[in-house]
Parts: structure tokens; sequence; C-alpha cells
């Protein structure tokens, strides 16, 4: 299985916090979208590859896909970057081994509330977060590398 550098929700998946602050303390060296819009659709996929600094490879799939890659391949130190928790359920669900979720960037929808700066979770957002905590795996806010994480469970269940 490949080495898992971070796994981060984010609405924007590849942006410029990920591509100068996170994959150089990270150390990774592969980013793999798992995001089914992405997969789907070329101009998107080629704005993403556009975005993707040079010596830095960059895989997107669809979610079937996204945990078959996950689950079969080795040796790289990989970012995995998703829009959504119920992704990041679904590889989870999959057997991809995920300690941690790093949630960076949920904008505000309809039905979603807001949790902390940048972050407006659904009803579903708030389960997934619950049954990640009884799974043991950590979900929280963290901008850039050299902020403080904020546990989401713990604010979810105030």
């Amino acid at each position: 299985m490949l080495n898992i550098s971070m796994v981060r929700v984010d609405e924007r998946l590849i942006h410029g916090q990920i591509i100068i602050k996170w994959i150089e303390a990270t150390k990774a060296d592969r980013i793999i979208v798992i995001d089914n819009d992405a997969a789907f659709d070329p101009v998107l996929g080629k704005i993403l590859r556009m975005s993707t600094p040079n010596g830095i490879k960059l895989e997107i799939y669809n979610l079937e896909d996204g945990i078959k890659v996950l689950l079969t391949q080795e040796n790289d130190d990989v970012i995995i970057l998703a829009k959504h928790l119920w992704i990041v359920k679904k590889i989870y669900e999959g057997g991809v081994s995920i300690k941690e979720v790093n949630v960076g960037r949920i904008p505000s929808d309809e039905g979603r509330k807001k949790i902390c700066s940048n972050v407006f979770l659904s009803d579903e957002d708030m389960d997934i977060i619950k049954y990640f905590n009884k799974e043991g795996v950590n979900v929280f806010v963290q901008i850039v590398p050299d902020s403080i994480p904020i546990d989401l469970y713990g604010l979810i269940s105030l």
C-alpha cells in the first residue's frame, strides 16, 4: 500500500496552500485526487495538472478506481485530495488505511452549519466525523502546516 502522507478534504483540491506548504511539509512526491467530476472533466483535469508543480506526480481518479490504486500500488509518499468527507469515508470503507483527515475548506451551502472559519458542515458530514471518531481516525482542521490543528469532533460535540 502507498505511504499516505496526508488525506485532505478541500473543495478547491489543488491550490496555493497545497502546492506551497503541504507538499513541502509532507515530503510527498505524488498527489492523488479522488473526485468523480475531475476524473471525467478534461478541462478541470487540465487545470489541476497545470496547477501541479514540476516534479510532483498528479493522478486523478473516480472513487472506484481511486480505491483500487490506493490498495494496490506501493512506495510513493502521497497526498490524497477529495472535495467531500463522504468520499474519504468510502475510501476508508473500501479498505484503505487512513489514520487522520485534514479538513481545509468546506464552503457554506444550504443545510450546512458554520463550525469554524471556512468549514461548514451538513448533518451527514457531522455523522461522518462521529463515525471516524469511533473508528479512531482523527479529523481536524489545519489550514497550513504551521497552524494549530483544531479537533472537529470536539467542535461538533459541544
